[in-house]
């Protein structure tokens, strides 16, 4: 045990290397000692490391402590930085299961859909770069068109599929920059809040409804120690307390 408290104080001192540090946690965590584990990979993410397999961890840690919120929060983290983990899906899933809050997203048109397809496949660097390669092809291709009178046909063809996905990889990061400003995904940590027809206790509002840790939301402002909030697919919204949510994005 004092070995531990030891590594602790040394990651928090900064005085171990990020791997040595994502060592002793998964230790920790192999031991059953979770909630050291927890307290060693939290003071990696407050050094400002944002590592898919580091939320990972974090989320299942949190997730053998009966956490769901927290797990759920850490579990999407990972997923905003490596959509294609499977590990983390599956995990994701089973939290998400055990939630009592149900929230079903809308069945949106065969466009949304398909951007939302697009999002859930790249990262937002990688649909930078797949964007900024599409439109280097493009220029290419425009310049074969006007040089290669006898390849314009097949240029002008071509041009047209990746404009196709040139706008659909834009209109995705666009909607993705806009998202995370505007309404950023949030996840309830809290065991139970309620939610309340304006920023303020029961003594000034309506309680609406309540929900419980591990709900997922989004946010749509910010009024002193109060969120107001959306469920996903329903039209309920209302205000809840900051320190009951954490932002999926902690930037």
């Amino acid at each position: 045990m004092m070995g531990l408290l030891v590594t602790v104080s040394a990651v928090s001192a900064q005085a171990v290397s990020p791997t040595e540090a994502m060592t002793a946690g998964n230790q920790s965590y192999e031991a059953g000692n979770y909630a050291q584990a927890v307290e060693i990979y939290e003071t990696m993410v407050a050094a400002g490391i944002q590592d898919s397999t580091l939320y990972y961890n974090l989320g299942n840690a949190y997730f053998k402590q009966g956490q769901l919120g927290k797990a759920i929060l850490n579990y999407r983290r990972a997923y905003r930085l490596d959509p294609r983990d499977v590990d983390n899906n599956v995990n994701l899933a089973l939290a998400r299961s055990q939630a009592l809050d149900k929230l079903d997203t809308a069945n949106d048109g065969a466009v949304t859909n398909f951007v939302k397809a697009a999002e859930d496949w790249l990262t937002l660097d990688e649909a930078s770069m797949l964007a900024l390669g599409l439109w280097l092809l493009l220029c290419g291709l425009a310049i074969v068109a006007i040089l290669l009178p006898r390849f314009r046909q097949v240029s002008l063809w071509a041009m047209a599929v990746v404009g196709l996905f040139l706008i659909v990889g834009l209109i995705s990061i666009a909607n993705r920059l806009y998202n995370d400003y505007a309404y950023p995904p949030a996840v309830v940590v809290a065991e139970q809040v309620s939610v309340m027809s304006g920023p303020g206790g029961a003594d000034q509002y309506v309680v609406e409804f309540d929900l419980h840790t591990g709900a997922e939301v989004t946010q749509l402002e910010s009024h002193d120690n109060w969120r107001r909030v959306s469920l996903p697919g329903h039209d309920f919204q209302g205000w809840i307390s900051a320190d009951a949510l954490e932002l999926v994005n902690p930037n």
